[in-house]
């Protein structure tokens, strides 16, 4: 190994690939879906190592992707965090949902090996805490920091995140791929891209609403929710605003994707029936 056999602390970040092994599945039958698989893993590792120092390491596992990093400055976090946002949203862009916990503490991470307790915690925080495809941060670390920032780097790293709760009424902090402000407007996504990129995401939240699985639903429902708040935003943009001149027919572009409504319905009424039946099971 060339890096001491110690542990240090590094901000991590564990990535699972949902639908992972359909896609793979997929790729027996058409070459073109492998190559795009490969380029999804590879672009996301190499999008979160451009113009990083040599304390980057990335490993990636069947459908996993472990990123690290040694930083030592809010400046190297605001750098990061803008990575990863890249990361969530160029995927999504590709029709891949991910799911993720981002930590930070103690890690041994090299070219051969990745363990230690941060890893442990990152992908807790991926499996048991952010449930639907979303990448999360660690609220034991973060929250306290970004619920009234007076650091300006961290003023500027909620930009790149959206606030939810769980079912617990406890906070969440994500990044948002959804909305217009955050993957343009922030992360650097291409103005004239977003209706094609808004536009997947619609496809596969009306795909995933399709499922009888509760627990499929639950994750596509929370998406549904998340697009139409981020629709609903872009389409109440005032008649005299600018933007509607100088970009004409975007909106209405965003208009003609449908809201989902009656999908959303029907998925939260298979998955309260499920409920239910667990319910008096449990009697």
């Amino acid at each position: 190994m060339d890096k001491a056999v110690e542990y240090e602390k590094r901000l991590t970040l564990f990535l699972d690939f949902l639908g992972f092994s359909e896609k793979v599945k997929a790729t027996e039958k058409n070459a073109e879906l492998l190559i795009d698989l490969v380029d999804a893993l590879k672009d996301a590792a190499e999008t979160a190592n451009i113009g990083s120092a040599p304390d980057f390491q990335a490993t990636q596992f069947s459908d996993c992707l472990v990123i690290s990093y040694k930083f030592e400055s809010p400046d190297a976090l605001f750098d990061i965090v803008n990575k990863l946002s890249l990361i969530v949203v160029s995927l999504a862009g590709r029709g891949y949902l991910i799911r993720g916990g981002l930590t930070y503490g103690w890690l041994l991470h090299t070219d051969e090996i990745v363990v230690g307790p941060a890893m442990i915690r990152a992908h807790s925080l991926e499996s048991k805490v952010a449930k639907a495809p979303r990448v999360i941060l660690d609220p034991e670390i973060f929250n306290a920091a970004l619920k009234k920032p007076k650091d300006e780097v961290l003023i500027v790293i909620k930009k790149f995140l959206k606030r939810d709760k769980d079912k617990d009424g406890n906070v969440i902090w994500f990044f948002d791929y959804f909305s217009w402000q955050t993957v343009v407007a922030t992360v650097g996504g291409e103005n004239d891209l977003f209706p094609k990129y808004f536009k997947t995401l619609s496809g596969l939240i009306k795909a995933g609403l399709k499922s009888n699985d509760p627990g499929v639903l639950e994750k596509y429902v929370w998406m549904q929710r998340q697009y139409k708040i981020a629709r609903d935003s872009l389409l109440s943009t005032p008649s005299n605003n600018p933007f509607r001149k100088y970009h004409p027919g975007y909106l209405e572009s965003i208009e003609k994707l449908p809201p989902l409504r009656r999908a959303a319905a029907r998925a939260k009424e298979l998955i309260a029936e499920a409920r239910k039946k667990e319910n008096e099971k449990k009697k």
